[in-house]
């Protein structure tokens, strides 16, 4: 119990920083001593426009709303403490930066590591990629994910071979051929490193066509330390729309996007 303990207030520590921890803390505090009333809605960050459901869940029936913080999320794992939060990217965003790249999306398949609850995976759907694969190490996001998956029905979907797996993004055996990775900032940088330098051995050892996406790129830098061989192709600034603005947890109206690609000389 105390070792659990612990272990969720470095959680919150890491996952926070420092003025978060303090914060979460005074409030925690307060309410303990009934002095703050507490809400469903505590730790929701101020600026949210406090819309609990998505637009993307309005209109397809799907369960990707929601912020969750990293010390809510637990699969027993070493890299719990790594984990960021769970937080679902705007549709309209992820499909304007894949459409900028204009591939031969039926040579390549797309993977999201540290996938959520399968919002990107289903806005991906939108290109008829070769197959559409979540990586996912939160059992109860993972399970979202299925059910999600399951029920989801658009008129636009191109790709309908999407795979949900519950597994470690570091150790995730990638399948052959073509691959646009991408990553909506989904652990801090020690699983980073890992995935990086797990990715940089295989495409030594099988060189191929690879692009990475790195939505909120909080630790671009690691990209150019432990995957020296991706070569920096554009970072560019996308608005959500205002559906997807008003929506925002964080008040936020844009997201930037930094993109890869492994060099193949």
């Amino acid at each position: 119990m105390a070792r659990s303990a612990v272990r969720r207030v470095l959680q919150v520590f890491v996952n926070r920083g420092p003025w978060g921890f303090c914060v979460l803390a005074a409030q925690k505090a307060g309410q303990r001593l009934h002095l703050v009333k507490a809400s469903p809605d505590a730790d929701t960050p101020k600026g949210s426009a406090g819309r609990p459901l998505h637009p993307f869940d309005e209109e397809y029936g799907t369960d990707t709303s929601g912020l969750i913080w990293g010390e809510d999320l637990s699969s027993g794992h070493r890299n719990d403490l790594w984990s960021t939060a769970y937080y679902g990217i705007s549709p309209s965003l992820l499909t304007d930066v894949i459409g900028t790249l204009q591939l031969e999306w039926e040579r390549f398949t797309f993977i999201d590591l540290g996938s959520g609850k399968g919002r990107a995976l289903m806005v991906a759907s939108r290109f008829p990629f070769r197959k559409i694969i979540g990586v996912e190490f939160i059992p109860q996001l993972h399970t979202a994910a299925v059910a999600n998956i399951a029920r989801f029905s658009a008129p636009w979907q191109s790709c309908h071979d999407i795979q949900p797996i519950h597994g470690d993004a570091t150790e995730f055996m990638y399948p052959d051929g073509p691959m646009v990775i991408y990553l909506y900032n989904p652990f801090l940088a020690p699983v980073l490193k890992r995935c990086l330098k797990h990715l940089s051995r295989l495409l030594k050892k099988d060189p191929r066509e690879v692009y990475l996406i790195y939505a909120n790129p909080s630790f671009e830098r690691l990209v150019e330390k432990y995957a020296p061989a991706m070569r920096r192709q554009w970072e560019r600034t996308f608005a959500f729309t205002p559906e997807e603005a008003a929506a925002d947890r964080f008040g936020s109206e844009q997201e930037r996007v930094v993109v890869w690609k492994y060099d193949l000389s």
